[in-house]
């Protein structure tokens, strides 16, 4: 029994950095990358990452290999985090109003997006909430990307 705990504790230390790569919108640059190319969900994620790491990511960063750029600068899209962590913490808030064609969370959402014409964008959620929320089961990653489909067709 010590060593099924021990085995998972060490199996969940050793794909905690993997666990990053769901936070960003890729997993970086190297060998994982290009074999899950294509691939999306947490699972290709999960082992894109961990191919990364196994083919050590830092030695192809450091001498520009497998499309890495090791002069490239560090960057991480903070306006995105912000973003998904307002709708996930007003998921229900925010369909309500999206439903309505209006509120004071949905305008908030809006300048987080920085979206100039607020009403205008109240009402085309309004207008496509069907769209933005096709059943009961919508995650706030499928909303927000419908949301993202949305504004860049407008």
């Amino acid at each position: 029994m010590k060593s099924v705990k021990s085995f998972i504790l060490v199996t969940i230390l050793a794909l905690a950095p993997a666990g990053f790569a769901v936070a960003d919108n890729d997993i970086g640059c190297g060998v994982g990358t290009q074999v899950m190319e294509g691939q999306s969900g947490l699972p290709a994620k999960l082992i894109g990452s961990c191919i990364n790491g196994l083919t050590f990511q830092s030695i192809s960063i450091t001498f520009g290999l497998v499309n890495c750029d090791g002069q490239g600068k560090v960057t991480a899209d903070n306006g995105d985090i912000r973003v998904r962590h307002f709708a996930s913490q007003n998921f229900d808030r925010l369909s309500v109003e999206m439903a309505q064609g209006g509120g004071e969370h949905l305008d908030v959402l809006a300048g987080l997006l920085a979206v100039e014409d607020r009403a205008a964008f109240a009402s085309m959620t309004q207008t496509h909430f069907e769209t933005l929320f096709p059943s009961d089961q919508t995650t706030v990653g499928e909303m927000l990307s419908a949301l993202d489909q949305l504004m860049a067709a407008s």
